[in-house]
């Protein structure tokens, strides 16, 4: 199957494929946050977009987010990216901390959120693994606390030549607690393979 059509846009049956990764990948992600956190996770609905429309949704974001970056390895190209609110992220620490510390230095900070991020996209990619048939491995290749829109901006252009196709599968999600309280959009999920990688995946469920 033809990833993009005569026009160069995505093809509608290969945006419908990747639209259900994100959406099994976050829901099993979203097991492993309310375990970690004693939350639910709303999940939003996935963005099926080329990597180059990725930053022209977000622009107006000025607010400090925390960024993990993830390379695929061996079986797979292109990136995870997790893209976290910075009181989120504080939340983040509380939870999975020493809590016999009054507070973390930024060093135990880091090691904390690194963590976090390494528990959901296990999640998320053994999900999509199991759906696909196709083991995943990513390896950590970076944090950064920035604003919003210069995190996409860099995601792009991390993007090499070889990956200009890439497409990007954005899941955003929210998270309630016991007491009823809402936190919209503390965060988004970005499965970034890349024009090769996304073959890989939707072939066995094309079959």
């Amino acid at each position: 199957m033809k990833i993009f059509d005569s026009e160069g846009y995505i093809d509608s049956e290969v945006q419908e494929i990747l639209y259900e990764l994100g959406n099994v990948g976050l829901g099993m992600a979203s097991i492993t946050l309310g375990r970690i956190m004693g939350v639910r996770m709303h999940i939003g609905v996935p963005k099926v977009i080329p990597v180059n429309e990725l930053i022209t949704y977000n622009l107006e974001s000025v607010e400090d987010e925390v960024s993990i970056w993830m390379d695929f390895q061996k079986t797979l190209s292109g990136s995870m990216i997790f893209v976290l609110k910075r009181h989120f992220v504080d939340e983040v620490v509380q939870k999975m901390g020493d809590r016999e510390k009054v507070e973390c230095d930024e060093t135990e900070k880091i090691s904390v959120i690194q963590e976090f991020a390494n528990m959901i996209c296990a999640a998320y990619l053994k999900a999509v693994g199991q759906y696909t048939g196709i083991r995943m491995y990513v390896k950590p290749a970076g944090l950064e606390i920035q604003k919003g829109n210069i995190t996409l901006k860099q995601a792009y252009e991390r993007i090499d030549d070889s990956c200009h196709k890439a497409i990007c599968v954005d899941t955003g999600f929210s998270i309630a607690y016991d007491n009823k309280k809402v936190i919209d959009d503390v965060g988004h999920v970005i499965m970034l393979p890349d024009e090769k990688s996304v073959e890989k995946l939707i072939e066995p469920l094309c079959k």
